[in-house]
């Protein structure tokens, strides 16, 4: 059995800015004044984090309750102003989580650093939520690198067996997710869709490297692998 983990902003699909448009406004609103979040990352990193980093670069107290009504406004924005036109999946990908889905052996999950609220919102609109029963997500955790355990919990009560971390692959677009997948000990593909160069990719050692996700095959052939040398345990 192998677990599939995809991120989403960067790896399959772009909101056009409507994310960070909507979490400056929802933390404006919350502050009652205008943040600049212009050199604050969002790339592979989980919303927590990002918020904490944003409500101590304004000056204000990261407590639990702060970061409560942020994340509560920030949902309520992304929800009321993301429209299926602002969403472009990226190539391959419809085609490639549809045939990974209907394969004997292989489940697919969700590791970002999304709430899980705004993850669904994202998905939905792009009509391929159905495909994610499960994940782990940036409400989780601030950590990123605590998410593919979770979701490794999940997929196993979600379907019955539990799923091995070196049968697990993540995919994503940062250095973060490689990190994150090396942490929990699985195999990692890094796709050159997002933000970060290749490069940088490279260096971060992923198991794989691809620009897209179109055609596919490369990680047809990772999965095949360890659908192959999988035990009956696995």
């Amino acid at each position: 059995m192998v677990l599939i983990l995809f991120d989403i902003d960067g790896t399959i699909l772009s909101t056009n800015g409507a994310g960070r448009r909507a979490v400056t406004s929802a933390i404006s609103s919350v502050l009652g004044r205008n943040v600049d979040i212009a050199d604050v990352s969002f790339s592979g990193r989980t919303d927590l984090a990002i918020m904490a980093d944003i409500l101590d670069i304004s000056g204000t107290d990261v407590s639990d309750d702060m970061l409560d009504a942020c994340i509560s406004a920030y949902r309520n924005a992304l929800e009321s102003t993301l429209r299926a036109e602002d969403i472009v999946v990226y190539p391959g990908v419809r085609k490639l989580i549809s045939r990974l889905a209907a394969r004997s052996g292989v489940h697919l999950g969700l590791v970002t650093g999304n709430l899980e609220q705004t993850a669904y919102c994202k998905l939905r609109l792009a009509g391929l939520d159905a495909h994610f029963r499960v994940g782990a997500f940036g409400s989780d955790h601030a950590d990123r690198n605590r998410l593919p355990e979770l979701a490794a919990r999940r997929a196993a009560q979600a379907f019955g067996r539990p799923f091995r971390a070196d049968r697990t692959l993540v995919i994503g677009d940062t250095v973060h997710d490689i990190a994150c997948s090396r942490y929990f000990g699985a195999r990692s593909v890094a796709v050159c869709t997002g933000l970060t160069d290749r490069e940088t990719l490279d260096r971060a050692a992923p198991d794989l490297l691809i620009e897209s996700m179109h055609p596919g095959t490369e990680i047809d052939r990772l999965v095949e692998s360890l659908l192959e040398t999988g035990s009956p345990a696995a």
